[in-house]
């Protein structure tokens, strides 16, 4: 039996790729202009970045703080025409050797192909917004 994946977890698996490997060009073109990007947790990085220029810009600032963009292994991606749900560990790591591995959920809503909103939720906040306040600005 052949297994065919949706169209949108097709998407949101190689965005996962791209943001690993810094491919912005490739971010550009699958962000909707008016994406809402929301950041869990309560550290200087969480929040609802509106606009694909504040979520690309986010995406820049957070990789220069730390050593590149945060690694992902992902565990299980599921989804259908309306949502994508990525189950995963990421972790990330700072110039002082500092760093911090969770847990995490991403929700994306996809229409033709682009993110239109994603929300973003880590296990432990406790443990990583500490890490993340830690990071430059």
């Amino acid at each position: 039996m052949t297994h065919h994946e949706h169209p949108n977890v097709t998407v949101v698996r190689e965005g996962f790729q791209a943001f690993e490997r810094g491919d912005m060009g490739w971010m550009d073109q699958h962000l909707a202009d008016d994406v809402v990007w929301h950041v869990g947790g309560n550290s200087k990085w969480a929040g609802a970045f509106e606009g694909k220029a504040k979520v690309l810009e986010y995406f820049g600032r957070q990789a220069q703080a730390m050593t590149g963009p945060p690694s992902s292994d992902i565990h299980d991606i599921v989804g259908n025409d309306d949502h994508v749900v990525v189950l995963g560990t990421a972790s990330a790591s700072a110039a002082d050797g500092s760093g911090a591995e969770w847990k995490f959920v991403q929700v994306f809503h996809i229409r033709d192909g682009k993110a239109t909103e994603v929300w973003g939720m880590a296990e432990n906040d406790a443990d990583v917004d500490p890490f993340l306040d830690s990071l430059p600005d």
